[in-house]
C-alpha cells in the first residue's frame, strides 16, 4: 500500500498529498534557505514530481542558489507561506517544507548541507553528516 502524506500553508487554501517515499531528505543552512524559512536552516523532503497532488492557487518566485543554480518556490497567494520548490539541480523531483505537512514527525534528515553556514548556535545531532556546502563537493564537516 501507497503511503499518502498531506500538508498544507498556514491559512490551509494552497495544500497536497504525496504518495510514496522522498528521493531524500536534508537540512540546509544555507542564506536562501534561512531567508526563505525566516529560521535557522530550512528542510526539505524530495519528491518524484508525479507523486505530488497540488490543491489551490499559488504563486512562484525564481532565485540563483548558493550553488548558483535556478531554484523556483512555490507559495500560497493568500499567506505566503512556502510550501515547495523545483531546483534546476533535481529536474524530475520536488522539494516539500517539511514544517508543511500534517504530520511530520516521519522527518528524520540524514545529512545537513551548507553546515559552513550554520548559525554559531546551532548544535548538529549526532548521527547526521554535515557537509561544508553542497553534498555533491564531498567536503565533510562532520562525519557519523
Amino acid at each position: 500500500m501507497t503511503t499518502v502524506k498531506t500538508g498544507s500553508c498556514a491559512c490551509g487554501e494552497f495544500n497536497y498529498e504525496v504518495s510514496g517515499d522522498p528521493m531524500g531528505l536534508a537540512v540546509c543552512h544555507c542564506t536562501a534557505c534561512k531567508k526563505r524559512t525566516g529560521s535557522a536552516f530550512g528542510m526539505g523532503c524530495f519528491f518524484p514530481k508525479e507523486n505530488l497532488k497540488l490543491q489551490g492557487e499559488y504563486k512562484e518566485y525564481t532565485r540563483i542558489a548558493d550553488s548558483e543554480r535556478s531554484v523556483t518556490h512555490r507559495f500560497c497567494t493568500n499567506c505566503g507561506t512556502t510550501i515547495m520548490w523545483t531546483a534546476q539541480a533535481m529536474p524530475n523531483g520536488i522539494a516539500v517544507a517539511g514544517g508543511s505537512f500534517d504530520d511530520p514527525n516521519w522527518i528524520t534528515p540524514p545529512f545537513h548541507a551548507w553546515g559552513s553556514k550554520a548559525l554559531p548556535w546551532f548544535q548538529f545531532p549526532e548521527g547526521v553528516n554535515v557537509f561544508a556546502e553542497n553534498p555533491n563537493k564531498k567536503v565533510v564537516l562532520k562525519q557519523e
